[in-house]
């Protein structure tokens, strides 16, 4: 499979919480790795990281986040950046990801976003095309709630 480089971080999407810790950082773009290859797990993520999966569970619960919300950060920003700066398909940007059917993948996306992939590129274009480059205009007003475990 060939990797679609990502966009710089300073054009991806984040929450305010934490971006300047640089364990968070670090965890970040393992997170980024394993979604763009497709396979995310906690055991891969722990292995990369060179830690115990509940070491780095225990880690992230005292940043006040959980694995699995920075799983879901990581696919949206890919997914966002895909749709924003490439013509894949939405079933080519799903399957880069690890989702096994389309729709589970729009389904995704729609709780990502507040609209389909299809939308948010359309939208993602007349912005670029009028110079507006406010994502939150797209769609949510806010950025995705942490998923919480």
């Amino acid at each position: 499979m060939r990797h679609v480089p990502l966009l710089p971080k300073s054009q991806m999407i984040h929450r305010s919480t934490g971006h300047d810790d640089p364990g968070l950082a670090r965890v970040r773009n393992v997170i980024a790795s394993l979604a763009v290859s497709g396979t995310v797990s906690l055991d891969l993520a722990a292995k990369s990281l060179g830690t115990s999966p509940r070491t780095l569970q225990r880690r992230l619960s005292d940043r006040g986040t959980c694995f699995w919300a920075m799983v879901e950060e990581s696919r949206f920003e890919i997914a966002a950046a895909l749709l924003r700066g490439t013509r894949l398909s939405v079933q080519e940007i799903g399957t880069r990801l690890g989702y096994r059917t389309p729709s589970a993948f729009s389904r995704a996306f729609v709780k990502w976003a507040g609209m389909p992939p299809r939308a948010y590129r359309l939208v993602a274009i007349r912005s670029a095309q009028s110079g507006t480059d406010d994502w939150r205009e797209m769609g949510r007003t806010t950025l995705m709630q942490p998923v919480v475990s």
